[in-house]
């Protein structure tokens, strides 16, 4: 068995060669929303809309200092990477400049996937309660839970999905609004 998986490796491997990938870049406008989601590859992701594209996708952007709490128009180069050999791809952007930067209202409330099912494959759990007590959204967003705390918790301990609802708190942090499954 372990022969088998060896073979079967290696020619994977051999078989994904770099001349088989190709790679291209455009420079493309970019509108990214004010907050940061979920996301079940990257944990958290920026919401961008690009060059007018009136569907939002959740991508990461290299070289771009975010502040929550603000709307951004940005120049970016988008590089695309195809891979033949497995029929795959992957997009990454790269800031270039800040065109413009527009501060949103405070009590602007935004939706954000807290606990979900992703793809048939499970349950994905962005939060967790940290040692003070207080709540993270996917290593990287504290968050107040306000009312919310006790739901929270039995939301992580019985595993169900969940969604919440927030506005924007002091120095980057988020607060909750309301929950709902």
């Amino acid at each position: 068995m372990k022969r088998i998986a060896l073979l079967i490796a290696t020619v994977l491997l051999f078989s994904c060669s770099e001349s088989d990938e190709s790679i291209t870049q455009v420079q493309v406008e970019l509108s990214v929303s004010h907050y940061k989601t979920t996301d079940p590859f990257n944990g958290t992701a920026f919401i961008i809309n690009e060059d007018g594209d009136p569907t939002p996708k959740r991508a990461q952007i290299d070289n771009f200092f975010f502040e929550p709490g603000f709307n951004y128009q940005l120049t970016a180069n988008k590089v695309t990477t195809e891979n033949a050999g497995t029929n795959s791809g992957s997009v990454r952007y790269r800031a270039v400049t800040v065109n413009s930067r527009e501060a949103v209202r405070p009590d602007i409330e935004f939706r954000i996937p807290l606990i979900q099912f992703v793809n048939g494959s499970g349950l994905a759990t962005f939060i967790r309660r940290q040692a003070d007590s207080t709540f993270i959204l996917s290593n990287e967003i504290q968050f107040n839970c306000n009312y919310f705390c006790v739901e929270l918790d039995q939301a992580i301990e019985q595993q169900y999905a969940v969604e919440g609802s927030f506005s924007h708190g002091p120095d980057g942090t988020y607060v909750l609004q309301a929950l709902a499954n």
